[in-house]
């Protein structure tokens, strides 16, 4: 890139570069002179193979291979009227993608590696000489590589970002077992190069942008790629507010980003299943809480006249929790209804708090706050739930509160909790009343829960090779 791009006339810049004689690895053939005994050893511009420009690049890489130096000056000055960029046609573009395509084989260690400009600065030309921003990297002191290196692509900092991608990655690098990065932005190849990755993990690759990301991976390094999916976006409910966004090809997207990895990884049994079909190596492992948010949490019971009965989540959850309206309205008046994240018009005339959605480090104390005698976590009768994890429940446990669920493959298994088996409001209702009826015994079994939670689904120890497992070659 240019560095300097737009910085006035006389500036100094960083350090001063813009007043000194220094050595680069290549300038613009705008503002170049080449002594023509130098130009013809080199073989002079590659014409022919850049058509769309990176002549003059190319041509002052292999200058410098042959050991003479590429020197920048300020001594002279040169304004250039750069005329306005052209709109390419469909061809021009697809050259110019084959052309950096041939000059990345050909320059990409040199580019990666290159002697003027450090590998921990940015590679943005708004940002030149600046520290990357927003990537985290194990700490690499040796020369050679004692420990796999993972190169972790997140969807966001949010939920599904931390569970499934960040913090198992900062976990096993605390634990000494991995050295990673991260980046919640597409990279170049040249930064896929720099760290020269063993494992990258894609996250949500699943529109024709993001897919991009795989084939760069795919053409330029050869690190394992890892698909991640934590859920079966193929089919998701009417009601859920994830819907709209999602593209009309999603099936298609899933399977050709599936197809490009070595690997894919998911939350659940039945995720897996669903999508046998797409690849022969899906390894499922479970969603876990981190120590440091989840382990130390306090919450009160009967801290008020009548029993508190709430439930806590993200925004995706209209038709889940339009399946209790009914309850929500016939207890109104013996509890009180307690919603944190979201609460569905429906039932807003019905509750006595609502609390707005947090922040991810602030959630978890959040939801311990709300003071239950008792949560509940419905969910409609589909297969997009059916392969979702028992996260919820985890949560809830991790606060010590009693559980009512619907029984839907997501929620199965050992967590003690009481399984709602129809989903009908008769039933929900004679649960919640079941639990009510016996607050000591619906207390145990929240403290049961709480302990199985700590006991087996804590991101630490021997739960950190599940994502060796996952993430690592065998």
């Amino acid at each position: 890139g240019r560095p300097f791009i737009n910085y006035p006339a006389g500036s100094s810049s960083y350090m001063q570069r813009l007043q000194l004689t220094q050595n680069w690895s290549a300038v613009s053939g705008n503002c170049l002179m080449v002594r023509k005994a130098v130009f013809d050893s080199a073989g002079g511009m590659e014409a022919a193979t850049f058509t769309q420009g990176l002549q003059d690049l190319d041509l002052c890489m292999r200058v410098g291979r042959e050991g003479y130096l590429i020197v920048g000056t300020p001594d002279s000055s040169l304004v250039l009227a750069e005329p306005a960029a052209a709109a390419r046609s469909e061809a021009s573009r697809q050259a110019l993608d084959n052309e950096q395509q041939s000059f990345f084989e050909k320059w990409l260690p040199k580019m990666a590696r290159d002697p003027a400009y450090n590998a921990n600065l940015n590679l943005s030309e708004v940002q030149a000489f600046d520290l990357d921003p927003g990537l985290q990297m194990g700490w690499e002191p040796f020369c050679t590589r004692h420990l796999p290196s993972i190169l972790g692509m997140l969807v966001n900092s949010s939920a599904v970002g931390h569970y499934r991608v960040s913090q198992p990655m900062l976990e096993l690098i605390a634990a000494g077992r991995v050295v990673g990065r991260m980046s919640y932005e597409s990279i170049t190849p040249v930064e896929v190069e720099r760290q020269r990755p063993d494992v990258i993990v894609f996250q949500g690759r699943y529109s024709e942008p993001k897919i991009k990301d795989i084939v760069l991976a795919k053409s330029y390094s050869s690190a394992m790629r890892i698909f991640e999916l934590d859920d079966y976006i193929i089919d998701v409910p009417e009601r859920n507010e994830h819907r709209r966004s999602m593209p009309d090809n999603i099936g298609e997207m899933v399977r050709k980003g599936i197809g490009l990895c070595d690997r894919v990884v998911v939350s659940t049994q039945p995720l897996a299943q669903a999508l046998s079909s797409m690849h022969s190596d899906i390894r499922v492992v479970p969603n876990m809480l981190a120590p440091h948010l989840w382990s130390s949490l306090k919450s009160q019971r009967r801290t008020s006249g009548k029993p508190r009965i709430g439930w806590g989540g993200g925004t995706s959850h209209r038709g889940d929790l339009e399946l209790i309206v009914d309850v929500v309205r016939e207890l109104a008046d013996e509890v009180e209804w307690v919603f944190f994240g979201m609460c569905p018009d429906l039932l807003k005339p019905y509750i006595h708090e609502f609390h707005t959605a947090v922040s991810l480090q602030t959630y978890p104390a959040k939801l311990a706050s709300l003071n239950l005698d008792l949560a509940l976590a419905p969910l409609e009768f589909h297969i997009f739930n059916d392969c979702k994890s028992n996260l919820r429940l985890l949560e809830y446990g991790a606060c010590g509160y009693p559980v009512i669920c619907s029984d839907t493959e997501a929620y199965r298994g050992h967590l003690p909790a009481t399984r709602v088996y129809t989903n009908s409001s008769e039933e929900w209702l004679q649960a919640i009343r079941m639990h009510l009826s016996d607050p000591n015994a619906s207390y145990r079994i929240g403290d049961e829960l709480r302990e199985t939670v700590l006991r087996d689904f804590m991101l630490r120890g021997e739960n950190l090779q599940y994502w060796a497992n996952g993430w690592l070659p065998d």
